[in-house]
């Protein structure tokens, strides 16, 4: 995440995640699922821009005419959970321009939100610090605490515990996004909770070595998520295909639809996003997640 002044406030860069592995545990008392995932932060961003508004009204525009811009918008809701933890009487004018497709495993969402406590702790200089900011993270959505902690970490929970990892090297991905979606709650209605969980120790070890991490992917929605959505299937076989040298693996993003290859370096992400493109439906670019002493 990117967030800095601007000429009338403030700007934010929200990125997009991949699950690097996601396993279920099992069904919790309060009707949410208990999750192990290794995440990644990568270089595909929503803007958004904000503005103070001395009138106290939160009001949020959107470029993406399928979103809603009211509370239903984690936009809107960190906006007014931030002010009422702060107990501050600003408002603010958000604009939010999306590039991270919706229903896709993305996380563009919970980023948004991520990037919207960031933004007005600093344009309202509220100050509430890391541990504030991470509890109301995890009040607002299960995944937007990993995004006040990213490049990497490991995620627990509904997502909200957030243990960061380090990374020492870049790694390169293509990405697909369908031109389908799937519902989150589709996706783990279809689960199968499994009686013995796949440990996520391997994955996290081999986080700085393509090669290695290829073999290790692993995501238990996946079949859960092609079940809900049967043309997953192909997208998941175009990425087989494309397996070494160019790609050492490839695993959906969490309850999907956006699917990915992890490649062995930068030219080798290229080189599969080129011929991927001509392959098969949906938009293919190629995205990168940085260690922490790389970002901008």
């Amino acid at each position: 995440m990117i967030v800095r002044p601007s000429a009338l406030g403030v700007t934010a860069l929200a990125p997009a995640k991949l699950n690097l592995f996601l396993e279920v545990l099992g069904k919790r008392p309060d009707g949410y699922h208990e999750i192990e995932t290794l995440m990644v932060a990568v270089d595909l961003y929503d803007t958004l821009e904000f503005i103070d508004d001395p009138s106290g009204a939160v009001t949020l525009v959107c470029d993406d005419p399928s979103l809603p811009v009211d509370g239903r918008n984690l936009v809107v809701k960190a906006a007014l959970r931030l002010r009422a933890e702060a107990n501050v009487d600003r408002g603010v004018k958000i604009s939010l321009h999306k590039e991270i497709p919706a229903q896709a495993g993305l996380g563009g969402g919970s980023s948004d939100a991520a990037a919207t406590l960031r933004a007005l702790d600093l344009l309202w200089g509220t100050g509430l610090g890391d541990e504030r900011l991470g509890r109301l993270a995890g009040e607002i959505g299960s995944d937007v605490a990993f995004f006040l902690h990213g490049p990497a970490a490991i995620c627990r929970g509904r997502g909200e515990r957030v243990e960061a990892v380090e990374m020492s090297t870049p790694l390169h991905f293509v990405l697909i996004c369908p031109p389908v979606g799937v519902s989150t709650a589709a996706a783990f209605g279809a689960l199968v909770v499994p009686s013995e969980p796949r440990p996520i120790g391997p994955a996290v070890a081999a986080l700085g070595d393509a090669d290695a991490l290829g073999p290790l992917l692993y995501n238990r929605l996946q079949a859960a998520a092609e079940a809900v959505e049967p043309s997953l299937a192909q997208t998941r076989e175009l990425l087989k295909d494309h397996g070494p040298p160019h790609l050492s693996g490839h695993l959906m993003s969490g309850s999907g639809s956006a699917h990915f290859g992890l490649a062995r370096d930068l030219s080798a992400a290229r080189n599969a996003a080129e011929a991927l493109r001509r392959r098969g439906p949906g938009r293919v670019r190629v995205v990168s997640c940085e260690p922490r002493d790389h970002l901008a």
